[in-house]
């Protein structure tokens, strides 16, 4: 397993992040705001994760036969904190179900949680679209009878308190973004429910991806701002290359905290081509969890048949000590992933999105 003090070093982070109360940008000097608030120490070392992996077609059941393992480590890590599973439903209508966190995936999670907690358990999503309640999604998704099936409660994060801090827009200005504060708290222990999905700016998109973009604001309900969504800020703006602002912007957001203590992924059937939000269904058969989102997130993209280097925001979590990126330091529990990979077709726009790696990496 990995570093018993992992968790409480994310916890640190986040509170670290917290602290930073906004000063305006004429208090802040530049350098300051292109800075990781607080970078994790190095932990993972020598030590290797471990990653669950499971094959099949029962969601549910693989689901939560992933977590068994993770049982004495989960629970002593949650404590007293408030339990927080973050869905990926961040379009609410029903065209976008086959690309959204199944019902049944979350029903995994809360089996496996329920004989080790028994407080209250929120489930959230902030949707992307402007005057789009995230209550849509839930009804559309099939969400709403978890709360009667389980302690649970559905919140839309985009009526939760939030604080505003700072990214990297295009050309390396820095940019003004409110963050959720949810996604911050040292309280909370927060569990990424995660789709497998290719992706129009970074290749793919994973565990990580679905709390960090889902911690912007999306500003729906504030009067005079209904069309302002915060989640666009993460790709840059006018005169953004490809990913790399993206890319940085999730690692930026990971470094300040925003990162699962727990990384649950369904490929049962997960999106090739023109994903998050189009592509088409691969009926792959495959679910993995670990406490290590780096380690869950490569093998993802791994089974996916992506070549590594163009997943950098994972590999710099992996370089910060966030999680262990390297394929020798991860144990995989399972079948033999390498009998179920699958060569996904990538994004229409793939050349696009990986040009500013080939100029950057590549002599």
């Amino acid at each position: 397993m990995i570093n018993k003090h992992i968790i409480q070093d994310r916890a640190f982070s986040r509170r670290s992040f917290i602290k930073r109360v906004s000063l305006g940008s004429a208090g802040l000097a530049l350098g300051s705001l292109m800075q990781p608030a607080s970078t994790p120490a190095k932990l993972f070392g020598s030590e290797k994760s471990e990653v669950e992996f499971r094959t099949g077609t029962d969601r549910r059941e693989m689901i939560y036969q992933s977590l068994k393992p993770f049982q004495k480590e989960v629970e002593k890590a949650i404590g007293n904190k408030q339990i927080v599973i973050k869905a990926n439903a961040g379009l609410a209508t029903p065209e976008y179900e086959h690309c959204s966190s199944h019902a049944d995936q979350l029903r995994g999670i809360l089996d496996f949680l329920k004989p080790i907690h028994d407080r209250q358990i929120i489930i959230t999503e902030g949707t992307a679209g402007a005057k789009c309640d995230a209550f849509i999604g839930f009804e559309n998704y099939g969400y709403m009878p978890l709360e009667k099936e389980y302690k649970v409660k559905l919140v839309d994060a985009n009526d939760q308190p939030y604080t505003q801090q700072w990214i990297r827009a295009a050309k390396h200005h820095p940019q003004a973004i409110n963050i959720i504060d949810m996604f911050m708290d040292p309280d909370v222990y927060l569990i990424s429910a995660a789709r497998m999905k290719t992706h129009n700016a970074v290749v793919g998109t994973y565990s990580l991806k679905n709390v960090a973009m889902g911690a912007p604001m999306c500003h729906w309900r504030k009067k005079g701002a209904e069309q302002v969504n915060e989640k666009s800020k993460m790709h840059g703006g006018e005169g953004n290359s490809g990913g790399r602002e993206l890319s940085y912007n999730l690692f930026l957001v990971a470094s300040m905290g925003v990162q699962p203590d727990l990384s649950v992924v369904d490929g049962i059937v997960s999106i090739e081509g023109d994903g998050p939000w189009g592509g088409d269904p691969v009926e792959h058969g495959v679910v993995l969890s670990s406490t290590d989102f780096v380690a869950a997130d490569r093998l993802c993209f791994e089974l996916m048949g992506i070549d590594p280097k163009y997943m950098k925001y994972i590999e710099w979590c992996g370089d910060a000590g966030m999680g262990n990126f390297d394929l020798s330091k991860i144990k995989v529990n399972g079948p033999n992933y390498k009998d179920h990979i699958i060569k996904y077709k990538m994004n229409k726009n793939f050349d696009w999105q990986v040009e500013w790696i080939h100029e950057n990496y590549e002599s």
